[in-house]
């Protein structure tokens, strides 16, 4: 092992060339660990979003494939689809199958309420055609927090709690309309719905806003986003319970625990045998989803890119570097052949040299490298991801053995490169060509 003392004795004679060598290596280290650390950052946070938004499968009524009906009511004749609706029977079978995280009923605008106790924001037009006003838009679902604009960042509670499938006669409103009737949650609010010729009284148990800067020049009151709230589908086939039969659904929203296994529960819920010979019809819907972890997955390709382009680079720079020191050293590598010293001797001391400057290199672009990864992974999120989510980027431990094997390839791919040249020479040559 007397080549470890010769490479150590190298070291501190040969300083200038030392400190050149560690400033090289550890800026070398930083952009390989910077974009080790980026890279497993988005992978985290593709992660989080995978769990976080899951994978969508719709349910819906197929009209298309069932008939319809002629019906007569006190007003008219309307057609009516008369095809198989959406059981509780079946949305009990489908959230047994396993990757089915939850689902929703969310039907826009089934609701129209007029207010009875309070007023909604006005709009240019009053149509007063109730004996309360116009009404507004109210979506009817069975889990509010699951409701596209709440998924999506749209909307935001900020007070209260979102509706679950086990309340009944409760609502949401939007910030402005409550601040505009002085409405807090716990509050009461009647409605007067025209299809049922009915009053009916929901306690305010959320208030979400996103709706600022809606209110402006609408015509009618349901045109301003701010009047439209949302209710539980349990008031809805209470209040229609006499006039419609509503206790199935028309919308089913299945999510999936993990989109990439999305496929696979399609195929098992496709299979059930409630699902058998209905008019039904069920689509994958990943949307949501790919809208987030497109541009994560875009920006790990980059990465991943450049931590092997730098790699390269590095390979190079470190070669250049090492060929032109050695050239210099000739004498001494002849002069260490001629006694008896083998080329592996040589080469293993080179390699020695460079390796116990590398790891002190490295331990010190770790602190460097937290500082530049944090501010690279957020210039990268808004350059690619444009927002849509953001980037926790920290220096593990981890990082580092998985590092030092890079690290060490590419010394030895440098080492032997810059060194193989002058090493493979005879040693007469070499001198002989010093002199």
């Amino acid at each position: 092992m007397i080549f470890i003392k010769r490479a150590g004795l190298y070291c501190l004679r040969q300083r200038c060339r030392t400190i050149i060598l560690f400033l090289v290596l550890t800026i070398i280290a930083a952009f390989i660990l910077t974009g080790i650390a980026i890279r497993d950052a988005a992978e985290g946070a593709t992660a989080d979003v995978r769990t976080a938004i899951g994978g969508k499968i719709i349910l819906d009524i197929d009209k298309d494939a069932a008939a319809w009906k002629n019906e007569q009511y006190d007003w008219g004749t309307a057609a009516t689809y008369s095809g198989d609706q959406i059981t509780q029977k079946q949305v009990d079978a489908i959230s047994k199958v396993d990757g089915v995280a939850d689902y929703n009923v969310e039907e826009t605008a089934a609701y129209y309420g007029a207010g009875v106790n309070f007023d909604y924001l006005p709009a240019t037009y009053e149509l007063s055609y109730t004996p309360y006003g116009e009404p507004s838009i109210y979506t009817v679902t069975l889990s509010s927090g699951k409701c596209k604009s709440f998924l999506s960042g749209k909307y935001k509670l900020v007070d209260g709690r979102h509706i679950t499938p086990d309340d009944k006669y409760t609502c949401l409103i939007s910030k402005q309309l409550a601040d505009y009737n002085k409405l807090s949650v716990g509050d009461k609010i009647k409605m007067y719905s025209l299809d049922s010729d009915s009053i009916s009284e929901f306690e305010i148990i959320g208030i979400f806003d996103g709706t600022e800067g809606s209110f402006g020049n609408e015509d009618t009151v349901s045109d301003v986003p701010a009047n439209w709230g949302y209710i539980d589908y349990a008031a809805l086939q209470d209040i229609f319970k006499n006039i419609f039969n509503i206790d199935y659904y028309q919308h089913l929203t299945i999510f999936v625990d993990d989109p990439a296994n999305i496929q696979n529960v399609y195929d098992k819920i496709s299979a059930l045998p409630e699902l058998k010979g209905k008019t039904l019809k069920l689509t994958i819907d990943t949307d949501e989803y790919d809208v987030v972890s497109t541009p994560l997955t875009s920006l790990q390709k980059l990465v991943n890119t450049t931590i092997i382009i730098v790699c390269i680079v590095s390979a190079a720079v470190l070669t250049l570097l090492l060929t032109i020191w050695i050239r210099g050293r000739k004498k001494e590598i002849g002069i260490l052949l001629s006694i008896g010293k083998s080329k592996a001797n040589i080469i293993l001391q080179i390699f020695t040299e460079t390796f116990a400057v590398a790891m002190i290199s490295f331990a010190a672009a770790i602190p460097f490298s937290n500082l530049t990864a944090q501010k690279a992974g957020a210039i990268l999120v808004s350059r690619i991801t444009t927002g849509t989510t953001n980037l926790h980027v920290h220096m593990d431990a981890a990082y580092f053995p998985a590092f030092c094997v890079i690290g060490v390839f590419l010394i030895a791919v440098s080492v032997l490169a810059s060194t193989w040249p002058v090493v493979r020479s005879k040693p007469k040559d070499i001198l002989a060509k010093m002199s």
